[in-house]
């Protein structure tokens, strides 16, 4: 090797070192605790490395041993800045009282090559996104969602005929019956379709809904460089959606709003509101940057609510069902609520299973120990002019514009000083009786402020409904296939189990 090239090597590495040295220096020297980052990866060396997915990289910082009592910790994303936030109070000036300064999301996908992931209600910025909101919020209220109701009950009959079909003692992959009784959900109640997820093992929409969430290493690299290193996102081309299932969304999509416009009938529900923002649209063809012109605007936001709306519900179904195989008394002890308020009634009413204080509780610690996404984010932005956000009282500084902050909620969820024996699964937490006892600045299932989950009391009415048709029949056993306990997939978006949930489906 000659003298030349390896003078040009030591001095790169010389370059490198003092880069690598000033850009891992940032925290100090702005007067902040930071956690020791490694070389090139920063503090993100575990979903780097494949070994966690990305939730549970944000846990592992959230609670790295010395900085228990630090409201705010600083941490590197390979190179990148990046703040935790461990404090509730600050978490609710920074989601909440200074929404302002963080109404983004951090994340970002390819908005060249991935029209429906970039453009939907959950990627999109402000003040896009806050236009966007106002007018498809209408359709999660709980007037018309009550109006949806006796669609979703004749979707719970269907799962009952369902199991009914099955072999006695069965032994079922628990997921997939929750996946497809919320597909059906979804489709029936956003759309007006019949999926048919349920009656057909082959249904379109339930293999495109589960390959959006299927775990493999492709996926894993797209979901880390959206969630973990957005600037990437053009250059990576990354997609939430894959070509398959986008091709799919279009169809399915311009088909129902072609046959909702030639039929004129409404249904108040999200096929609607689209339908009103493609009418305003060209009733202002001179507007600038009105994006309902374009069908793909509108099948992103079809497509997020189909996809979101699919995975929670059906999660929360899992996990729940999964905890009562490991804890019968809990399950028995909800049996006998459902079988007090319904009996052998053939209709399950809207006021009254919304009444039940059990099923609430046993929905409330399900989320609690497994809050779907597992995190939450929002991207810095100063204004040019005027008052600037600080991280006060706790400190002076100011966060710079673009500066990616993170929470984490398993984190809080599991933290015992807010939840006592947090690794245990006890519904009772949320008695009534013990209601003053709890600090429910600490759950945040649906993310916290004005940009949390827009179909949360869709989600719970889902789960819930599920809950209840299943069990009024059946009770669910562990068997030789079940884990004992739930491993998270690495490589996955939210939280998920590693392992194929197995239980024993027996009648009650």
């Amino acid at each position: 090797m000659s003298t030349e090239l390896l003078l040009l090597i030591a001095t790169l590495a010389i370059v490198f070192y003092i880069w690598q040295r000033r850009a891992y220096s940032y925290w100090l020297r702005s007067g902040v605790k930071q956690i020791e980052p490694s070389p090139i990866f920063g503090n993100a060396r575990s979903i780097l490395t494949g070994r966690v997915a990305f939730f549970e990289q944000i846990r592992m910082l959230h609670t790295a041993k010395g900085f228990e009592n630090e409201p705010f910790v600083g941490v590197y994303l390979l190179h990148r800045p990046a703040l935790i936030i461990r404090d509730l109070d600050l978490i609710k000036t920074v989601m909440i009282k200074k929404f302002s300064y963080f109404a983004n999301r951090a994340l970002q996908t390819d908005p060249h090559r991935d029209p429906l992931g970039n453009n939907n209600l959950f990627f999109v910025r402000n003040p896009d996104w806050k236009e966007l909101r106002n007018k498809i919020s209408p359709v999660f209220t709980s007037g018309k969602i009550k109006q949806m109701y006796p669609l979703m009950l004749e979707i719970g009959k269907n799962l009952e005929a369902n199991l009914a079909e099955l072999p006695a003692d069965s032994l079922i992959s628990i997921k997939s019956i929750c996946a497809r009784f919320t597909t059906d959900l979804i489709a029936t109640t956003a759309f007006g379709l019949k999926a048919n997820a349920l009656g057909d093992i082959k249904s379109e929409f339930y293999k495109y809904n589960k390959s959006i969430f299927d775990i493999n290493f492709r996926r894993g690299i797209d979901f880390t460089i959206i969630f973990m290193l957005p600037m990437l996102a053009s250059l990576a081309r990354v997609t939430v959606f894959s070509k398959q299932a986008s091709n799919f969304m279009r169809r399915s999509i311009s088909y129902v709003l072609a046959e909702r416009e030639k039929s004129g009938v409404r249904r108040n529900d999200l096929i609607d509101i689209l339908l009103t923002m493609k009418r305003e649209a060209a009733a202002q063809p001179d507007k600038k940057d009105n994006r309902a012109k374009e069908l793909d605007y509108l099948v992103a936001q079809a497509a997020i609510f189909q996809t979101a709306g699919y995975e929670t519900s059906a999660s929360t179904m899992t996990m729940t069902l999964f905890e009562f195989a490991h804890h019968p008394e809990i399950q028995e002890r909800l049996r006998r609520e459902i079988n007090d308020y319904f009996g052998s009634e053939d209709h399950i009413d809207y006021d009254r299973i919304q009444e039940m204080p059990y099923l609430t509780q046993v929905v409330n610690e399900t989320l609690r120990k497994y809050p779907i996404v597992g995190y939450a984010e929002r991207e810095c932005t100063q204004p040019a002019t005027g008052e600037r956000f600080t991280l006060a009282p706790y400190s002076d500084l100011e966060l710079p514009s673009g500066l990616p902050i993170y929470i984490s909620s398993i984190g809080i969820h599991r933290d015992e000083q807010y939840w006592p024996e947090p690794e245990k699964y006890n519904p009772d937490r949320f008695a009534p009786e013990n209601r003053d006892s709890l600090n429910m600045d600490a759950y945040m299932p649906f993310g916290i402020g004005p940009r949390n989950c827009i179909g949360m009391r869709l989600g719970l009415l889902q789960a819930k409904l599920g809950l209840v048709h299943l069990l009024r029949n059946y009770r669910v056993v562990k068997c030789d296939k079940t884990p004992k306990t739930i491993r998270f997939a690495n490589f996955s978006a939210v939280i998920t189990p590693k392992d194929e949930i197995f239980l024993k489906l027996q009648r009650a």
